[in-house]
């Protein structure tokens, strides 16, 4: 693939009439980004359709209450590379064995503007379906995506999102009564970009 993988640019958020925020979001006037690494996890489920396994966090939680967000989180001292934080990350949340996941590749890097991450996206891989068990004090909900949810030609929708105090517009995906926007929906673009580039090569 070309990098940076090319993404559809409503997945950039802009202001409610449209146009672009990135003036505001400018990363010179912030303090260097911390690191963070997540998993998009690949298995085939009991039909054999492929699945990719996503969280839906607390409403309580301090950073991004209620969104829908692949396995991940900040990459600790203790971990050896951010690839294995984004599989420790995995196991913690929705109880993936590390040692069963094969990595297939990385995806590019997201900057996480409302919470100063900078998200390096991991591709595994699993043989079959997991025993998948959600971390009760982080995740509400486990929510199962098919690959042809994401695929579909009416997969992304446009929306205006709303938060405490802000109002933006981006591409989202909706499955199973959830919206999956920010940088989540990015790296899910980014994915579908790449399996997109595979068809064409077949």
């Amino acid at each position: 693939m070309p990098r940076p993988i090319p993404v559809d640019p409503r997945f950039n958020p802009r202001d409610a009439a449209g146009r672009s925020n990135l003036e505001r979001y400018d990363r010179s006037g912030f303090p260097p980004a911390r690191e963070a690494a997540t998993l998009l996890l690949v298995y085939p489920d009991a039909a054999g359709a492929l699945t990719v396994p996503l969280t839906v966090r607390h409403a309580d939680m301090r950073e991004h209450p209620g969104e829908v967000s692949l396995p991940g989180g900040a990459v600790d001292r203790d971990d050896a590379s951010p690839e294995a934080a984004a599989l420790r990350e995995a196991h913690e949340e929705v109880g993936v064995e590390p040692s069963l996941v094969r990595i297939a590749g990385a995806l590019d890097r997201v900057w996480i503007p409302v919470s100063n991450f900078e998200l390096q996206p991991f591709v595994g891989m699993l043989e079959a379906r997991p025993a998948l068990a959600p971390h009760v004090a982080e995740v509400a909900e486990i929510v199962e995506l098919p690959l042809d949810a994401l695929l579909a030609a009416d997969a992304v929708s446009e929306e205006l999102i709303e938060g405490p105090g802000w109002l933006l517009r981006a591409a989202a995906y909706r499955y199973g009564g959830h919206r999956i926007w920010g940088a989540t929906a990015r790296t899910l673009a980014m994915f579908a970009a790449v399996l997109g580039e595979l068809d064409r090569l077949d």
